[in-house]
């Protein structure tokens, strides 16, 4: 019992640093040794750093419970738990609004419990650049005493039970209002700072009348290296007892997330703490995060001021509402300046950048062939030439797949679509006619000239047709002779064939202006897109150009002209695809995000002709861009974890065009692609 009445002296003495102190709330962020003032990205920055509410795009619910300091040689229990809720004021526009409870508790016989309410808000505009969010919370402190008969008993200054009454366990209750402010800064892409300032009111929390006893004022400055998935982050904290001593704390914390397309994502955390007053921790933590869901585990080792102690754990749960953003808002030269950001020419990173770009040119292809042969099989031969023609546009030296897809384009010429006529009973002749006429194609594709010639033959026999006998002949020609009334049918040989003309015409649905001029266009569109991904900028250029004289109101184009004409530095011409695109984009937000980037660019044209000035090294970038990358990645996941694989490859698509390097999101949206290219519906 002397252990629970020393730790209960210490938690009351005016001297003492305990009441209400910064214990921490999150799982996660006891993992990191609590270094989270300039991260506070979640609904904990409530507690951590109100700032970071405006961070939060949907509403976020969090609870956590904490046993602390277990092991203890008199089996004291003290607990710590916490409940916390955020909301965006329309989607964050105007800040975010946050509550929380906490609640602490030292065996039956002591508890503190606060009640916050706080706001958080961008401080500068959305325009201006890097960001600088504010905070406040505001908290009603309570604490209670039962101390029984430990009341009667008081400790002395050199901690001896002196037998007398204790007079600060004579009053059961207090309590008091108060407040905490917050800020945070973006300082450079992937670097954040933040403050704070708990107990700015300093409020009196003394149990007996006519004693003071202040909470002091605390500060914490924080550090933060932020990349997509990765975060290094140190904390140094200032931290004044009522008796005036001023203790001096540093943690460092790292965390690092392990994302999976179907199984969430894994998060590993580490830290450790040192300071006066023998502070010294080491901590570590897991996290699983799975569409909404997020459960966070943390641990704490004291390794100086406990003799016997077994650690602090804790774990917690995190739960978003809502479906993730599927637009962020995102700067233009955040986004212009990262098309450049490849590797040097020579460099292990790029040889593995090259390696990786032709082993997914390899695998479009294969994939693009593959849903060739798909369609092919179900008689949609003009589909399967324009796959097929994508294809080869992947490997223009390749003569194998060259070959391949001039077949594909005889067939189509003479047989667009069948699909409709192989429909029906196997009585009907023009059913099995079509499906013979399929099958000699098939035949046909795979190099099997003479078992095509035979199965043509033989649908000829059964429906002739100008078509059939136009192939006929092809296939005499390739083989050099002549094969007729192969057919097992009881019809007679084929009526005679006309000469076939000297150049073959095709279907009359072949023929229409206005489809080939859109196959054109599409094909023209997809090589544009793959010039932009291979950052070959001259070729980007050149086919965007082509894509606006066959479609002058494609803002595709345009954007994709804007940012090849960026990064060769053309900026005039670059903003004048910009403003064009913004004419004529039709989505309120893809409009707003085109306004950023038109005033980005504007204001880089601004600096440019500003001779006197010095040119920065490196072009300031957008706010949030690691959180925007991860955002967008998560996104993805979480739709591609619903079976929603167009929205997911969009996702990943956005997120590429931030940070084109970035190797998980481009394997993502390889893998959406090509499954979404297999299961026929690739857009």
């Amino acid at each position: 019992m002397t252990a629970l009445w020393l730790s209960l002296a210490l938690l009351l003495a005016p001297s003492a640093r305990a009441a209400f102190d910064d214990l921490g709330t999150s799982a996660r962020v006891a993992g990191m040794s609590n270094a989270y003032t300039a991260v506070a990205d979640d609904v904990y920055a409530i507690y951590y750093n109100p700032a970071g509410l405006a961070l939060i795009d949907r509403p976020e619910v969090a609870t956590t419970y904490s046993m602390l300091v277990t092991g203890l040689s008199d089996g004291s229990n003290i607990q710590n738990s916490f409940f916390g809720y955020a909301q965006p004021i329309e989607g964050g526009k105007y800040g975010t609004a946050g509550v929380g409870w906490d609640y602490f508790s030292l065996d039956s016989v002591y508890r503190e419990s606060s009640l916050y309410l706080s706001y958080g808000k961008r401080l500068t505009p959305d325009d201006s650049g890097l960001p600088i969010y504010g905070g406040i919370t505001t908290k009603y402190l309570y604490r209670s005493i039962n101390p029984g008969s430990l009341a009667g008993n008081s400790i002395s200054p050199t901690g001896q039970i002196t037998n007398t009454p204790d007079p600060y366990l004579q009053n059961g209750s207090k309590s008091n209002l108060d407040m905490d402010l917050g800020l945070l800064w973006q300082v450079l892409p992937h670097w954040d700072a933040g403050f704070q300032v708990q107990h700015l009111n300093q409020p009196n929390i003394a149990f007996t009348p006519g004693q003071t006893d202040l909470l002091q004022r605390n500060m914490k400055l924080g550090g933060a290296y932020r990349t997509p998935f990765s975060t290094i982050d140190a904390d140094f904290d200032l931290v004044t007892a009522p008796d005036g001593s001023l203790s001096r704390d540093v943690n460092i914390g790292f965390e690092k997330w392990l994302p999976t397309l179907l199984y969430g994502a894994f998060a590993l955390r580490g830290g450790v703490g040192y300071g006066t007053d023998y502070y010294r921790q080491l901590t570590v933590g897991l996290s699983y995060k799975i569409h909404r869901l997020q459960v966070d585990y943390g641990y704490v080792m004291p390794v100086g001021g406990f003799a016997s102690t077994t650690g602090s754990q804790r774990i917690g749960v995190t739960w978003r509402f809502g479906e993730p953003p599927q637009a962020e808002r995102l700067m233009g030269e955040m986004l212009l300046d990262n098309l450049t950001q490849t590797a040097p020419p020579g460099t292990p990173e790029f040889n593995k950048q090259a390696a990786e770009l032709v082993g997914y040119k390899r695998r479009a292809m294969e994939d693009l062939l593959k849903a060739a042969d798909a369609d092919a099989s179900d008689g949609r031969f003009t589909q399967a030439h324009d796959r097929a023609a994508q294809a080869a546009s992947l490997a223009p030296q390749d003569a194998a797949v060259a070959a391949v897809v001039e077949r594909y384009r005889t067939a189509a010429l003479y047989f667009p679509d069948l699909s409709l006529a192989m429909r029906g009973s196997d009585t009907d002749r023009g059913v099995v006619a079509a499906r013979a006429t399929r099958d000699g194609l098939m035949s046909f594709l795979a190099g099997k000239d003479r078992e095509a010639l035979a199965s043509l033959t033989n649908a000829s026999a059964l429906v002739p047709s100008p078509e059939r006998d136009a192939m006929i002949r092809i296939l005499q020609a390739r083989l050099g002779e002549t094969m007729l009334g192969i057919s097992s049918a009881p019809a007679a040989a084929p009526a005679p064939v006309a000469p076939p003309p000297a150049v073959a015409k095709p279907a009359a649905s072949y023929q229409e202006g206005a489809d080939a001029a859109k196959r054109i266009l599409d094909s023209t569109v997809s090589l544009m897109e793959l010039a932009f991904f291979q950052h070959d900028w001259d070729k980007v250029v050149e086919l965007a150009g082509e894509v606006i004289s066959l479609d002058p109101t494609n803002a595709l184009a345009y954007k994709r002209l804007a940012a090849a004409e960026h990064v060769r530095r053309h900026y005039a011409a670059a903003l004048r695809a910009l403003q064009k695109a913004y004419m004529l984009e039709n989505d309120p937000v893809e409009k707003e995000r085109l306004k950023g980037y038109i005033e980005a660019l504007k204001a880089q044209i601004a600096r440019a002709s500003r001779p006197a000035e010095a040119k920065p090294t490196e072009t300031a970038r957008s706010s949030g861009g690691p959180a925007d990358v991860e955002k967008l990645y998560e996104a993805g996941v979480e739709l591609y974890a619903e079976g929603r694989l167009a929205e997911a490859l969009e996702a990943f698509r956005r997120c590429l065009e931030i940070d084109s390097g970035y190797v998980p999101a481009q394997r993502a949206y390889e893998r959406v692609k090509s499954e979404l290219l297999q299961s026929g519906k690739s857009q």
